[in-house]
C-alpha cells in the first residue's frame, strides 16, 4: 500500500513533520520503521533493524534523525562502507533541503587518500598517512598550503567554504572536482565544512577507529554523547572492526624490507631483519603431516626471541626513523609496515589470537605471523555506550540478537521488518537435491550440481546469477554446466573498471540471457543493482561455510566461551548472511519479478532453514513445474 501526500499526517503513527520526509509517498512498512526509529532516539536506545531492500531505509532514517538532531542540537553520523550509499544519502538530504525551512548542512567524507589530488597510486592506510604528514610538515603540498597557513584557514579557503555552504549538501565527488579546479585540498575543505554540520557522512572508521575518531572529534570539537548514529549495511561492521584491529608480518614483507634497507644504505638494519626472518621461519616448524600448516603462538615466543637479538622497542624506533626518511623519497616503506606490526604485537591478549602459518600466495609459499582480533566489541561497545542514540540497519541484520551480542550493545531494541514488495513477484525455493559438503565433493556431485544449474538456466528466462561458495568449486562445477546462454565468470581480483565493464556486458545479454558465475561474499554478491529485467533469477549453490582453519576454530571457541553460541555466531550465521546477501540481488523494486533458488539439501535442515527469509519459502524437488508456472504467469 502506498500513501499519498494528503494522508501523510493522518496515517503516520510518528509525529514526524512532512517537511523532513523527502518523498510524496510512504512505502508499506516504512511508517513502522519511522515510528520505531523515533521511539529509539527519544528513549536514547540503539535500534537494530533487519529491514529488507525496498523499505526506504535511508529516507526513513535521515528524516527522523534530522528532525531530532535539529530539536536536540545533536550531530548525525551516517556511516556506510559503500561509496554508492554516500550518493543516496546526499541525494536524500538534497531533497529534504529543498522542502524544509531549515538550512541542512552536510559533509560527505571519504578516506583522505581517496580525496587526495596528489599522485598517490599504490599507497594505502598507514603508508599514505605517513607520506601525507611528511609533505605537509615540509610545506611541499601546494593543495594544503592554499587551505591552511600555520594551521589556520586561509582567506581564499574561507571564501570557498562560504560559497560551498550556500550550495547545500554536496557529494564528495562534486567537492573533489571543485577543489581540484581551485587547487585546494578537498579533505581539509571537507573537514572545514564538517565543523558545525548537522550530518556527517563517512566510513565506519570515523567512529570505530580509535585514532581516526580521536582526530575527528578534536578537530570538530564534538562529544560522543552528542552523536546520533545511523549505521548502514550494519552486518559488515563486526568484520570491518576485527580486520582493522588485526595485523600480519610475512616473509614477503621482510624480504622487501631488506631490499629497501640495502637500497637506502641502512646496513645496520639488514642484520636485524635477517634475524627477524630467521625467527619466524623457526617458529613455523610444524609437526606431523597435517595439511594445515598453522599453529598458535604465544606473545613471548616471538618477542623474547627478538629481544635476544636487539632491544624490541629500539628495533621499532630504528625501523620507524628509517621509514620516515624513506617515505620522503619513495612514499612507501616496508620498514614502516614491520614497525607497525611489532607495535601491534605487544597489545593485549584478551579477544585476540596469535597464529603462525605457511600459505601459498602469488609470490609462492610464505610464512605469516598474525595478531588477529576475534572480538569487535573491544572497540564497538564503548562507542555504543556513549553515543546519544542510534540506528543500525541492513537487509541482512539477522539474527539481530547476534549483532547485539557481538557488538556489545546493552541498550538495544531488535526489530525485523517484512519486505514491502508483492510476495507473488518472487519464487523463493529450496531444492534439496545436491550438497557442497566437503566429504560429498567429487566429480559425480559436481556433475549433478551442474545438471541442476543447467536446468535452472533454461527454465529461467533472461539473465541468471549463480553464486558458489568458492572460486575453486565454481570452476569445478561450471566446466560441466550446459547452457545456450553466454557465460560470465567472475574473477577474484577485479578493479572497479573491470567490475563495471563485466556488469555492463552482462546487462546487455538480458534479452538472449546470460549466466553470471560468481562467488558468495565476493564482487557481485553484495552492493550491485540489476533491477527490472536485468536479472530474473539468483541461484545460491551450496553453503559458504568458513574453511575449518585454526583462526575460525578460535573464533568458534571464543564465541562459545563468551555467549555459549560458538557454532552459531562463528560458523552458521555468517555463512547464511552471505547467502541472503547473494539472494538479495534478484528483487530490487516493487515491479521486479524473479526466482531465488537455494541449491543444497542443508538449506532444508532446521539450523540453516530458520536463518532464511520465510515469506513464501518452498522446499521442493519439483522445481521444473514451479518455475514454468511462475514465469508463465508473468
Amino acid at each position: 500500500m502506498f500513501l499519498n501526500d494528503s494522508t501523510f499526517h493522518k496515517t503516520m503513527t510518528s509525529p514526524l513533520k512532512k517537511e523532513f520526509f523527502p518523498h510524496q509517498e510512504i512505502r508499506a512498512g516504512q511508517d513502522e520503521l519511522i515510528k520505531d526509529t523515533e521511539e529509539a532516539f527519544s528513549n536514547e536506545k540503539i535500534l537494530l533493524a533487519h529491514a529488507p531492500t525496498g523499505l526506504g531505509k535511508t529516507a526513513s532514517a535521515l528524516s527522523v534523525a534530522l528532525q531530532f538532531a535539529l530539536e536536540k542540537k545533536k550531530t548525525i553520523f551516517f556511516l556506510t562502507n559503500r561509496h554508492t550509499q554516500h550518493q543516496i544519502a546526499v541525494d536524500t538530504l538534497k531533497m529534504i533541503n529543498k522542502q524544509t525551512s531549515h538550512e541542512i548542512s552536510c559533509a560527505d567524507l571519504i578516506g583522505k587518500r581517496w580525496m587526495c589530488t596528489q599522485e598517490v597510486a599504490g599507497l594505502f592506510g598507514n603508508e599514505f598517512n605517513e607520506y601525507c604528514k611528511a609533505v605537509v610538515e615540509k610545506g611541499e603540498c601546494e593543495f594544503y598550503n592554499k587551505v591552511r597557513s600555520k594551521k589556520e584557514l586561509t582567506v581564499e579557503a574561507k571564501k570557498l567554504i562560504k560559497e560551498l555552504k550556500q550550495k547545500g549538501p554536496l557529494h564528495n565527488e562534486e567537492l573533489i572536482s571543485i577543489c581540484k579546479d581551485e587547487k585546494k585540498c578537498s579533505y581539509e575543505i571537507a573537514f572545514a565544512l564538517a565543523k558545525g554540520a548537522q550530518v556527517i557522512i563517512g566510513d565506519y572508521y570515523y567512529l570505530f577507529n580509535p585514532f581516526v575518531q580521536s582526530t575527528i572529534f578534536n578537530k570538530l570539537e564534538l562529544e560522543m554523547e552528542d552523536v546520533i548514529l545511523v549505521l548502514d549495511e550494519g552486518h559488515n561492521l563486526p568484520n570491518r572492526v576485527t580486520e582493522m584491529l588485526s595485523s600480519n608480518l610475512t616473509t614477503y614483507m621482510i624480504k622487501n624490507a631488506i631490499q629497501e634497507a640495502k637500497k637506502f644504505h641502512y646496513n645496520g638494519l639488514i642484520i636485524w631483519l635477517q634475524e627477524l626472518n630467521s625467527i619466524i621461519n623457526k617458529l613455523a616448524e610444524f609437526e606431523g603431516n597435517d595439511f594445515a600448516k598453522e599453529k598458535l603462538v604465544l606473545k613471548e615466543q616471538f618477542s623474547d626471541k627478538v629481544n635476544k637479538t636487539v632491544d624490541y622497542d629500539q628495533l621499532i624506533n630504528e625501523l620507524e626513523l628509517a621509514a620516515d626518511e624513506i617515505r620522503k623519497k619513495q612514499r612507501k616503506s616496508f620498514l614502516g609496515g614491520i614497525s607497525h606490526f611489532l607495535e601491534e604485537w605487544n597489545n593485549p591478549e584478551e579477544g585476540f589470537t596469535r597464529i603462525i602459518a605457511e600459505k601459498e600466495s602469488k609470490y609462492g609459499p610464505q610464512i605469516i605471523l598474525s595478531y588477529s582480533c576475534l572480538d569487535p566489541s573491544i572497540i564497538t561497545k564503548p562507542v555504543f555506550e556513549r553515543i546519544h542514540a542510534g540506528l543500525i540497519m541492513s537487509g541482512t541484520l539477522k539474527p539481530t540478537f547476534m549483532y547485539k551480542d557481538v557488538l556489545g550493545i546493552e541498550r538495544g531494541i531488535e526489530k525485523e521488518y517484512q519486505s514491502p514488495f508483492p510476495p507473488e513477484n518472487k519464487l523463493n525455493l529450496i531444492v534439496p537435491e545436491t550438497s557442497t559438503k566437503y566429504n560429498l565433493r567429487g566429480e559425480a556431485m559436481f556433475r549433478r550440481i551442474a545438471e541442476k544449474c543447467s536446468d535452472f538456466s533454461s527454465l529461467i528466462p533472461g539473465n541468471v546469477a549463480f553464486f558458489f561458495p568458492s572460486y575453486a568449486l565454481r570452476d569445478q562445477v561450471s566446466y560441466f554446466i550446459s547452457t545456450e546462454k553466454k557465460k560470465f565468470l567472475e574473477k577474484s581480483e577485479m578493479s572497479k573498471e573491470d567490475k563495471e565493464e563485466f556488469l555492463n556486458s552482462f546487462r546487455e545479454e538480458k534479452d538472449k540471457g546470460g549466466v553470471l558465475l560468481g562467488v558468495t561474499g565476493a564482487n557481485f554478491a553484495e552492493g550491485i543493482d540489476l533491477p527490472g529485467d536485468l536479472l530474473k533469477g539468483v541461484v545460491v549453490v551450496g553453503l559458504p561455510l568458513a574453511r575449518p582453519s585454526l583462526k575460525n576454530r578460535q573464533i568458534i571457541r571464543f564465541y562459545e566461551d563468551k555467549y555459549g553460541k560458538g557454532w552459531d555466531y562463528g560458523y552458521i550465521y555468517p555463512a547464511m548472511s552471505k547467502c541472503i546477501q547473494s539472494a538479495g540481488r534478484c528483487i530490487r523494486s516493487g515491479t521486479d519479478k524473479g526466482a531465488v533458488i537455494f541449491l543444497d539439501e542443508r538449506f532444508s535442515w532446521q539450523n540453516y532453514y530458520t536463518c532464511l527469509p520465510r515469506e513464501g519459502l518452498i522446499v521442493s524437488k519439483d522445481y521444473d513445474k514451479l518455475l514454468k508456472e511462475f514465469f508463465m504467469e508473468g
